[in-house]
């Protein structure tokens, strides 16, 4: 049994075979900075290591990742690894090679069921190329040296591999191209793609017991293949965490694509994906409404509030639902469910347990002016019963998902940096943060309103009401805390700079145990040059 851990700025590797042998790394090995010589007598004493977890990982250092995969894939002494989980890291900025990461892949243990790699924000795998020495000039003593050393290294694998193919018949590149892999989960964080495509999708191939999968994407020619080698090679895949990183908006016909590349989705996490339509929609009703438990959706402009509706009223075995987008200057804040939608089509995902949606297009006729002080117009807000009888419904269906832990309806962290959110005030030199997204179509949580149709979540823990004009006064808070035995935390009550209410000053009194985080409202901030 082997273990790995960190102790302030050190990382300490303990081997336990019965020799009791133990060894600690420099602080330098965290800061990539590796010891070879103690790495690799580390792993030569410790030959039955099952995981194998590295902060500080030199993605930039061929030589020695070479000598670390040769390690990992037996010894190249015909030794059987028994590696079942990598974990190779770099926080810091530097420059991954290709060929170094296509090496690694290539070389992972052939029992090897979780493998996670990640390189910091900003850097990226690239190719060698002359471009490594700037202006044309010969590399210099230390970079010729390098190079010498390389190819020394590429020899003696060169002649690792003749000797291979003089007593088996097959080169050692061939083994490794037409192994099966039998990983379980790959976790890839950070720019490792290449300029030339996604270099782990290779590995992919091999992989057919594949079940989970972690990674961003920078292009969106690297989407569509992606969704290939998925849909071909990868038939068990069942949890999906995916970025797009690339900026800009995805078609939907890619993004279906995505969805069709599992034969049943249980946890699906996609972020920054900015197209969802029909067919998004379409395709993941049709094949994984019975088999999906999580859905997350972040900052996925374009599922509108229909397709919320959709998911929310046929995925019988949803657990997890979270759609919600942040205001931006390039994407806006679509995402939402109008309460409309939900007159005529119950929800099934009654075993909802956390769910993270703002709910809009309620009538509040008790509220008159926005947060510009301009007064509320329109059908929402004529002054009618109906707000309250909306309300209800809204509560009804709520108060019918009896596991529910949390109840996230409030936006997410305001846009503090947008200068169009800043108004100048009378007072010279000083500017008023104003929340666009403040929200006024929303249940105003009071007893008056329906409250007390949430009953029944017994199991809440989380509250959040951040950005909402809601209406809670002290009865509000006492049947919460009476009601909600778990309750741990309510966000949205305490507003930063405001006087500490009644209901707030009776929480901190007599329910100290629940957490009251401050949230930001509209304030008054020192001039700025910025906003000039």
């Amino acid at each position: 049994m082997t273990n790995t851990g960190r102790q302030g700025g050190c990382s300490s590797w303990t081997e336990n075979t019965g020799s009791n042998w133990t060894a600690v790394s420099r602080a330098r090995n965290v800061l990539g900075l590796v010891d070879e010589e103690l790495l690799m007598g580390v792993m030569a004493k410790a030959p039955r290591l099952s995981v194998f977890v590295m902060i500080g990982f030199p993605f930039d250092h061929d030589q020695l990742i070479r000598r670390i995969a040769d390690r990992l894939s037996g010894g190249g002494d015909g030794g059987v690894s028994e590696f079942r989980k990598l974990e190779l890291v770099n926080p810091h900025y530097g420059r991954a090679r290709v060929r170094s990461i296509e090496y690694l892949l290539n070389h992972c243990p052939p029992g090897l069921e979780e493998l996670l790699l990640s390189i910091s924000f900003g850097s990226r795998a690239e190719l060698d190329s002359e471009g490594d020495f700037q202006d044309d000039q010969p590399p210099q003593q230390g970079q010729e040296q390098e190079q010498d050393e390389q190819e020394q290294v590429e020899g003696m694998l060169l002649s690792v591999d003749k000797n291979l193919v003089r007593k088996t018949g097959t080169s050692c590149t061939d083994d490794l191209h037409n192994r099966t892999w039998k990983l379980k989960k790959l976790s890839i964080g950070g720019d490792l793609g290449g300029p030339g495509g996604l270099i782990w999708l290779p590995l992919l191939r091999r992989c057919s017991q594949l079940q989970n999968l972690s990674a961003q994407l920078f292009t969106d020619e690297s989407l569509t293949e992606l969704a290939s080698v998925l849909r071909s090679s990868c038939p068990d895949l069942n949890e999906l965490t995916l970025q797009c990183m690339t900026g800009g908006s995805q078609a939907d016909g890619q993004i279906a694509q995505l969805i069709q590349s599992s034969r049943a989705w249980k946890h699906l996490s996609l972020s920054f994906f900015h197209g969802f339509g029909p067919l998004s929609t379409a395709a993941l009703i049709h094949q994984h409404s019975t088999t999906l438990e999580t859905l997350i959706l972040r900052e996925c402009d374009g599922f509108c509030s229909e397709d919320a509706q959709t998911v929310l009223s046929s995925c019988v075995n949803l657990r997890t639902f979270q759609a919600m987008t942040s205001s931006g200057t390039e994407f806006s804040s679509t995402v939402y469910l109008d309460a409309r939608e939900m007159v005529d089509s119950p929800w099934v995902c009654l075993g909802l347990e956390k769910l993270k949606l703002v709910i809009t297009g309620i009538a509040r006729p008790d509220l008159k002016k926005d947060q510009y002080g301009m007064r509320l117009a329109g059908p929402l807000h004529d002054g009618t019963i109906q707000g309250y009888e909306m309300q209800r419904i809204v509560y009804n269906q709520l108060g019918k998902l009896t596991r529910l832990q949390e109840l996230w309806l409030g936006h997410d962290t305001p846009d503090l940096d947008d200068e169009e959110n800043y108004h100048p005030t009378e007072v010279d030199g000083q500017w008023r943060y104003i929340d666009p997204d403040e929200q006024f179509e929303c249940l105003e949580f009071s007893l008056r309103s329906g409250l007390d149709l949430l009953r029944g979540l017994t199991e809440l823990r989380l509250l959040n009401m951040d950005r909402m004009n809601i209406r809670v006064g002290l009865s509000e808070v006492q049947w919460m805390t009476s009601n909600w035995p778990k309750l741990e935390k309510i966000v949205g009550l305490v507003v930063q700079g405001d006087v500490v209410p009644k209901y707030v000053q009776w929480l901190y009194d007599h329910r100290p145990d629940i957490e009251l985080p401050r949230v930001l409202g509209n304030f008054t901030t020192a001039f700025s040059s910025r906003l000039v």
